[in-house]
């Protein structure tokens, strides 16, 4: 089972504590992937089609709690893609009642009926909103695997109702945002603590916890890589300047010897050929003087090998 599947089997589970509840998460989810279909028993019908067969069997039950209807599930096996589709179609008696309820159709004013699609009243309540958007995500909702990244989207068909609920969200304090992908319009999360807002707005805890655990593990990892390059970086960056020390002093006693150094610049100069490795702290530990001491010293024994190159004609960058 994906990550996606399971967090919509916790939805699933979650229980609605309003009745009005139950018809906006059946409205979210007709609104998002219903259609029409021709039931030849039954006339027209609505359509849903889902690669989640929990999803399905929840709204199936909820509708069927709701409206005397008929209803038909079937599974199909798309034999490329290996992919299995649950479909679930609803007819009968107060099919007409269900589309107008859930605004998959509009009763226009001269008593007619048009499919023009409209928005249930109610959504300005938190409780309301949230179970319409449970029903959306149910329908076309995904979450990506926590250890993988952290992104969430609703992908719809819809241009004005993908607008009216990412509107929907930012009013209730969850930002996303709106992209174009193909033919369908897509509200994502993708920063993990919007894909937490969201999962939690839609009252998916243990998913949440999932993803913010991933997340802080992510973190610490990126934390610690980034402590062990510094490191490494530091690490390399001493090397080469007692490197470059060592030669100086080097090139200091073979062309002058020790009489032009005085006590202080011959004891580092003798510290630092004995302990090519040691840190400047080190070091200072090492001859129980302040490390400035060190490298100050250190910066004088530079001074006299560079007057001994320019000397013998040896020129450096610095």
């Amino acid at each position: 089972m994906s990550f996606s599947q399971t967090v919509k089997k916790e939805l699933a589970d979650v229980r609605l504590r309003h009745d009005e509840d139950r018809l906006l998460l059946i409205s979210g989810y007709t609104l998002a992937i219903a259609s029409l279909k021709y039931v030849k028993s039954g006339g027209w019908g609505l359509r849903y089609v889902s690669e989640c067969a929990p999803a399905v069997r929840f709204v199936a039950k909820l509708i069927s709690q709701a409206y005397d209807i008929d209803q038909q599930i079937s599974v199909t096996v798309h034999q490329r893609l290996h992919a299995k589709n649950t479909e679930l179609t609803v007819f009968g008696r107060e099919l007409e009642k269900l589309m107008l309820d859930t605004g998959f159709a509009t009763l226009e004013p001269d008593g007619t009926r048009s499919f023009t699609r409209r928005l249930p009243e109610g959504l300005e309540n938190d409780h309301a909103c949230r179970a319409f958007i449970r029903g959306v995500f149910l329908a076309c909702g995904s979450v990506s695997d926590p250890a993988k990244g952290c992104h969430a989207e609703l992908v719809i068909k819809d241009e004005l109702l993908a607008r009216t609920i990412l509107k929907l969200l930012a009013d209730k304090g969850v930002s996303g945002k709106l992209t174009i992908r193909k033919s369908t319009w897509v509200v994502y999360f993708k920063e993990g603590e919007k894909v937490e807002d969201f999962l939690t707005f839609m009252g998916a805890g243990e998913a949440m916890l999932a993803v913010s655990e991933q997340r802080m593990l992510r973190e610490i990892a990126n934390n610690s890589n980034r402590e062990v390059n510094c490191f490494s970086a530091n690490m390399e960056k001493a090397a080469r300047a007692s490197a470059a020390q060592v030669e100086d002093i080097r090139l200091i006693l073979t062309e002058k010897g020790t009489d032009c150094l005085t006590d202080e610049l011959y004891e580092v100069a003798s510290a630092r050929m004995a302990n090519p490795d040691m840190t400047l702290s080190q070091l200072a530990e090492l001859l129980e003087i302040g490390k400035s001491a060190v490298n100050y010293r250190l910066r004088k024994l530079a001074e006299i090998a560079k007057c001994i190159k320019l000397e013998l004609g040896i020129y450096t960058e610095y």
